[in-house]
């Protein structure tokens, strides 16, 4: 398939692919020939060799090969031009191209359409070729030039490219010439230089900015407040030779503010259109001033310098606008020579973010003038001491100032006194002969946006101390360095430290490592569109962290913009950003030497989109847990006394045990309100400033706060206490062991190298104590308690009653320590098959999974109660679930007399009663026929006093009938009553009568006084023996001796009756039997 005789023919591709002659096209396609396998050479007249693709479609025209215009010029291919065509099948496929733009305009253009271009290289070119030009069309009406300068081999002249291939751009930045306002010979001098400058080579490196723990130990010659650049001497000697001063640029990456930026947002696209004959045409600067883009840096070897890596001095990150910033791409080139005459005087433009209002204009005011003056000095006496960076630094002109506190706040630009040359730059005054210093003068303001400005370091703030973290901290960092491209989760809940941990691991990636860190907060975006989180926010998060490589992507609460699928709400969004997520990412994955690793936090695995487990973007799973008990005291230790500055004055041991299951978050606001207590209670005292924190303060700021893993979860509260329930010893000490002990004595049972036992049942007969005991060992051991009836968590729906299972678990997970407790056991969890709809079967599938899985409780306790605990799926009653059964028997004497003074401990009994004659005479009665028992005999007492205080009422009624004394009221006329004249004898019987009745008074008036202690008295309601044997006659055991008997073989069978024999799922036979799997 060689020297094929075609004739170049035009048409519009807009691609580096070429139509072939029918004739061979069709060859091609009869033979199974893959398109993208073709290579195309073509030979001119003149012996060079050209090469290209085939796109796939053949001619218009017989032994015509049709090419683009733009690509047939860049390989000096005529229209109607005869070649000679060679097809190519088994090619070299290389996996990394070098290329270099012809011009600056063609780097802008690449540098604007970078992501365009990446999207569609592959469809616009097959093969390349040493020093051929390669094209490439961005958009309809544009297109870029580009060098072939290596193609990964230097065996073969052409490649074919891989889908893998990696594509690196040389920049090429726009250099600017200067009109001199000199003679012709200055003129000439600064062309030849700036021609010169355009000329030299560039060396690329990775760039990070001072201060910084990698460049902590620089060599003791240099001067790190000065425009200096560090550089391993070993990797730049061939292509700086030795250079003492280089000129420092910056490569903008996506989404970074650009150090040329003047005035407003002007773009970089303003140039992109210009021709390229203006380029070397000789330019002023004009109004707005820019800032240099290039700034003339001493370079300073430093051996420890990590590979391909150099360190900006504090001022020259700011001159070049990347202050803080780790991973920009650094081009060095030499400098031209320095100007020969220092300028007469530097002019200091200060920036301003907007215009100053004012109401008047002021003519050659003295107020300004002298404050110019004074600002002036100042900066004059600042500049050209011994130490300053004017001494003993390069000074390029045009460049930008840091800020100067009190003096040009928000920086400035520093510009040579009639001299607009951008490459005009001074040595050192210190290596100068001329010992003379520079005038200052005060130039026009500049403004600027805020992006712009310098940023401020904030004050330093201590930060919160990752306590009981370090081992975590540590594993994360060494996940992330060693493994490239990693993929790291955080999970836990809200107030558990997440952001804490985010933070601690990102810095000390970036200070450690040099790793770019881009840390994103999505719960400020939650709320946008797709659109806006794709492309502006994703999109360039990406971009940024890909430039800057190696790089860590630190994105917090991710669950808030890709949130897991939910029932009755709209996933599309979710789904739609993940897949997008994912697609950048394994994009930037598949590159040579790709290096951007994540790391996200979330309330857990399964709040994110189970997209991003399925792809294996997450490699490296961390929870965070509530602190343990060494933890937590030591967060009350280091917060208290460290933060607040208090004097603990109780056991802080006392409130470590109270404060089980609290989050760090939760111990922090115990704390604050610990000391706002404290303080309230000093400022009422006489020393306010010795703040010492008591036991009180603690007990009242622990009195209504409810920690954040309990907000939103419904808890039961029993007002049962332990001394309520009678009898049940074994039982009471089993519950004891099981869930008090490990509690109690923690450090004992932390050294126990088998997993503790966690699931009680409790069986016996209906009446027994079981679930008035579930109810009382909560309240008993201090532990939080969630009570479940069967019905509760059953669905008829599929996945709905395991959903209730999950959600349940993971309740009493935030709410641990926890008790749950299931009701009617066998109902939730009865023998697999007997359920005609499957429901129970995949309850008891998903129970089984909860209560022993790989990871296991962890502060749950299971207990359950049922009467019938031969229904319950014997896989529940295995090692590791409900391990330990627990049989609430029928109640002996002992245990009848126990209920019985339980139950009377509240009542008022008279002292005829005799509590263990009606505890033999109770035989046969369970538990709740002994509560029964008693509260018809606390009725009978109450009809009792009932009929007795009406009989009293009764008689009282008659008494006070016969005592009843009439009162005859009259009027008296007072003037008849002056006048009216009494005989001695009637005088003294009416003193009598009166006195008479001041002394009924004064009874009525002492009875009045006496406490009402009869009232009390008579309220009071007294069960007699009577009233307990009459109850007795009247209540009857509730369950019967047959119930009994069956109830007794069942429990003897489960105890001591099973064996390990398992049923092979015959079913039974009999009539009325059930088929079961069991």
């Amino acid at each position: 398939m060689d020297n094929h005789k075609v004739e170049i023919s035009y048409k519009p591709l807009r691609s580096n692919l070429v139509n072939l002659p029918s004739n061979l096209s069709n060859l091609l396609f009869n033979a199974n020939v893959n398109i993208q396998d073709v290579i195309i050479e073509l030979v001119l007249s003149s012996g060079a060799k050209r090469y290209t693709g085939w796109s796939g479609m053949s001619s218009s025209k017989i032994r015509t090969l049709e090419i683009d215009p733009i690509f047939a010029q860049s390989l000096n291919l005529s229209d109607k031009h005869q070649v000679t065509l060679n097809l190519k099948l088994n090619n070299f496929e290389t996996t990394q191209i070098n290329l270099e733009p012809v011009t600056s305009s063609d780097w802008e253009l690449v540098e604007l359409h970078a992501q365009i271009l990446e999207d569609k290289l592959l469809s616009q070119s097959r093969c390349v070729s040493m020093n051929q030009v390669l094209v490439v069309y961005p958009s309809q009406t544009t297109s870029a030039k580009l060098i072939v300068t290596d193609i990964g081999t230097k065996d073969r002249n052409y490649a074919k490219i891989s889908p893998m291939c990696e594509v690196s751009i040389a920049p090429k930045v726009r250099v600017k010439k200067s009109e001199s306002t000199s003679g012709k010979s200055t003129k000439s001098s600064k062309s030849s230089r700036a021609e010169d400058y355009s000329n030299l080579p560039s060396v690329l490196k990775r760039g990070i900015s001072l201060p910084h723990n990698i460049f902590s130990d620089l060599p003791s010659h240099s001067n790190p407040d000065g425009y200096e650049i560090y550089v391993n001497f070993n990797e730049v000697i061939h292509s700086l030779n030795k250079a003492e001063y280089v000129a420092v640029s910056i490569v903008p990456g996506p989404n970074s503010k650009h150090n040329i930026v003047g005035s407003g947002n002007q773009s970089q696209e303003q140039n992109q259109n210009q021709n390229v004959a203006k380029e070397n045409s000789k330019e002023k600067i004009s109004s707005p001033l820019k800032e240099n883009k290039r700034v003339i840096a001493k370079l300073v070897n430093c051996p420890r310098c990590p590979s391909n890596t150099v360190g900006l001095s504090t001022k020259l990150a700011i001159a070049l606008n990347v202050e803080s910033q780790v991973g920009s791409i650094v081009v060095l080139n030499p400098s031209v020579k320095n100007i020969s005459k220092k300028p007469s005087s530097f002019v200091i433009h200060p920036y301003v973010l907007q215009t100053k209002k004012t109401d008047q204009i002021n003519l050659n005011s003295t107020e300004k003038k002298d404050a110019k003056t004074k600002i002036l000095q100042a900066l004059t006496t600042l500049f050209y001491n011994e130490q300053s960076s004017i001494n003993n630094s390069p000074i390029t002109n045009y460049i930008k100032l840091p800020i100067v506190p009190h003096l040009l706040p928000n920086g400035g630009l520093l510009k040579f006194k009639r001299n607009d040359d951008v490459n005009a730059w001074i040595k050192p005054f210190a290596l100068s002969e001329d010992k003379k210093q520079i005038k200052l003068e005060m130039g026009e303001e500049l403004i600027r946006n805020q992006s712009f400005i310098q940023e401020i370091e904030s004050e330093s703030q201590e930060k919160d101390e990752a306590i009981g973290l370090d081992k975590m901290i540590e594993e994360a960092v060494d996940s992330i360095t060693i493994n490239k491209n990693s993929g790291t989760l955080i999970y836990g809940n809200s107030g558990s430290g997440k952001t804490l941990m985010l933070d601690l691991i990102a810095s000390k990636i970036n200070s450690d490592y040099g790793y770019h860190t881009k840390y994103i907060s999505c719960e400020k975006i939650m709320n946008e569109n797709f659109n806006l989180l794709s492309n502006n926010h994703v999109m360039k998060w990406i971009q940024e962290c890909s430039w800057h490589k190696p790089s860590l992507l630190v994105l917090d609460n991710l669950d808030k913009i890709l949130p897991a699928e939910m029932e009755h709400v709209d996933s599309t969004i979710s789904n739609q950003l993940t897949e997008f997520l994912i697609t950048r990412l394994q994009k930037i994955y598949s590159q040579h030497n790709s290096n951007l690793s994540i790391l996200i936090s979330a309330t857990s695995k399964e709040a994110l989109n189970k997209l991003l487990f399925q792809c294996h973007l997450l490699e490296h799973f961390y929870h965070l847990s509530p602190p343990d008990k060494n933890t937590r005291l030591d967060i009350i230790n280091g917060y208290m006394t460290d933060k607040l500055g208090c004097e603990i004055k109780f056991d802080v041991m006392d409130m470590v045990s109270e404060t089980e299951g609290y989050l760090a978050n939760d111990l922090k606001i115990l704390c604050d309100r610990i000391y706002h207590e404290s303080l309230f209670h000093h400022a009422q005292s006489n020393n306010p400033h010795d703040l010492k924190i008591t036991k009180e303060n603690f007990e009242k700021a622990l009195k209504g706060y409810v920690p954040s893993n309990l907000r939103g979860v419904k808890l039961q509260k029993s007002s049962i206490s332990w001394s309520d329930i009678g009898g049940l010893k074994e039982a009471k000490n089993i519950l004891l062991e099981t869930l008090e002990w490990p509690t109690k004595y923690a450090p004992i049972f932390a050294n126990c190298p088998l997993r503790l036992r966690s699931g009680i049942l409790l069986y016996g007969y209906p009446g027994c104590g079981k679930t008035l005991l579930a109810s009382a060992i909560a309240g008993q051991c201090g532990l939080n308690f969630i009570s479940i009836k069967g019905p509760e968590i059953l669905n008829k729906y599929i996945g709905a009653s395991e959903q209730s299972v999950r959600e349940l678990f993971e309740r009493a997970q935030s709410a641990k320590p926890c008790i749950l407790f299931f009701d009617e056991f066998d109902s939730i969890a009865p023998k697999r098959g007997h359920d005609s709809t499957g429901v129970t079967d995949r309850v008891v599938n998903q129970m089984l999974t909860q209560m022993d899985g790989a990871e296991g409780l962890d502060g749950v306790y299971v207990l359950a109660a049922t009467s019938r605990p031969d229904l319950i799926d014997s896989a529940l009653l295995r090692p590791g679930r409900l391990d330990k059964s627990v049989i609430c028997d029928m109640p002996s004497f002992e245990d009848r007399l126990d209920i019985l003074e339980s139950i009377t401990t509240k009542m008022d009994l008279m002292e005829d009663v005799n509590l263990k004659e009606i505890a033999e005479k109770t035989a046969g009665f369970s538990g709740a026929d002994m509560q029964g028992l008693g509260y018809n005999a606390y009725l009978k007492a109450v009809h009792v006093k009932l009929s007795n205080d009406e009989l009293q009422a009764v008689k009282g009624e008659k008494h006070n009938t016969k005592d009843k004394t009439s009162f005859d009221f009259f009027q008296v006329n007072s003037e008849k009553l002056k006048n009216a004249k009494l005989r001695p004898a009637d005088r003294v019987k009416i003193l009598q009568q009166i006195e008479q009745l001041f002394n009924e008074e004064a009874i009525s008036s002492s009875n009045k006084t006496k406490p009402e202690t009869t009232d009390s008295e008579s309220l009071k309601v007294f069960i007699s023996q009577k009233d307990l044997l009459d109850s007795l006659k009247e209540t009857k055991p509730s369950i019967s001796v047959s119930e009994k008997t069956k109830l007794q073989k069942i429990y003897n069978q489960f105890v001591s009756g099973r064996d390990g024999n398992m049923p092979d799922g015959t079913p039974s036979n009999e009539v009325g039997g059930r088929t079961t799997l069991m």
